[in-house]
C-alpha cells in the first residue's frame, strides 16, 4: 500500500502517475491521429467501444447508491448528464449519433457481439462500482480531468482526416470536452475532501489504475483485431 499523501498532494500525484500509465501513445490512437483508419476500422471502433459508453451511467449509478449521502448530492450531477434527462439526449445516445456518420444502423450497434475481452473489462468495470467500495468507484472516474485535452485533439483529427463526421456527429467528443472539465473538478473535490486515510486513497488509486487499464484494455483488443484483419 502506498504511503498516505497529504492534502491536495494526494490527487496531483494520482494524475502524474496516471499521465505514465494512460495509453497517450497507443499504436491505434496514432494511426487514429494520423487519419490512417479507414472507415471500416473506425466502425469496429465504434462499435466496440459504445459498449463501454453505454455502461458507464450504471457504474455511476452503483456509486450513487452506495456513497454517504453528501456525496450523492454531488454525485447525483453527473450520473444524471451521463443518463440524460428532460429530454437531453445521453451520453450513449449521442455516441450513437457518431456511429451513424460511419454508415452504422444504432440498432445494429446497441445489439452487436463485441470482442470477449472488452465485455469481460467493461462489466468488471460496473461490478466494481456495485460491489467495491465507493471510493474505488469514485476514483475510476478521475480519468475524465484529462478528457477535455484529448477531446480536443481527437475533433482536430476528425476534421482533417476524416470529413464523413458531421459537426452534429462530433457532438460527443464537443460535449465531454466542455462536460468532463466539470466532472474532472468534482470528482477531484471529492477524493481530496473523502480521501484522507491510507486505506481510503489505496482505493481510489485501485479505482483510477483500473480505469486507465480499461482504457488499454480496449485499445489493444481493437488495434488486435485491426491487424488480424489485416493479415498483420
Amino acid at each position: 500500500m502506498s504511503e498516505l499523501v497529504e492534502g491536495n498532494e494526494f490527487v496531483s500525484s494520482l494524475l502524474r502517475e496516471g499521465e505514465m500509465r494512460y495509453p497517450n501513445d497507443h499504436p491505434f490512437m496514432e494511426l487514429f491521429h494520423l487519419g490512417k483508419l479507414s472507415k471500416e476500422e473506425l466502425r469496429e471502433w465504434a462499435i466496440n467501444r459504445y459498449y463501454f459508453h453505454r455502461h458507464i451511467p450504471d457504474k455511476d449509478a452503483a456509486v450513487a447508491s452506495n456513497c454517504p449521502s453528501d456525496v450523492r448530492g454531488l454525485w447525483i450531477g453527473k450520473l444524471v448528464e451521463e443518463a440524460g434527462e428532460g429530454g437531453k439526449p445521453s451520453h450513449p445516445d449521442l455516441w450513437l449519433r457518431f456511429c451513424d456518420d460511419l454508415g452504422l444502423a444504432r440498432n445494429a450497434v446497441i445489439k452487436a457481439e463485441v470482442l470477449p475481452s472488452i465485455k469481460m473489462a467493461v462489466d468488471g468495470y460496473v461490478n466494481l462500482g456495485r460491489h467495491k467500495p465507493w471510493r474505488i468507484g469514485a476514483g475510476a472516474s478521475l480519468t475524465e480531468f484529462t478528457v477535455p485535452k484529448k477531446m480536443d485533439r481527437m475533433i482536430t483529427a476528425f476534421k482533417t482526416h476524416y470529413p464523413f463526421v458531421t459537426e452534429e456527429g462530433m457532438t460527443f467528443f464537443k460535449e465531454h470536452k466542455e462536460a468532463d472539465e466539470e466532472h474532472g473538478k468534482l470528482i477531484i473535490q471529492i477524493l481530496t475532501n473523502y480521501c484522507k486515510s491510507q486505506v481510503e486513497q489505496a482505493e481510489a488509486r485501485e479505482g483510477y489504475f483500473f480505469k486507465l487499464d480499461l482504457h488499454r484494455v480496449i485499445l489493444d483488443a481493437v488495434h488486435y483485431e485491426l491487424l488480424r484483419n489485416n493479415g498483420g
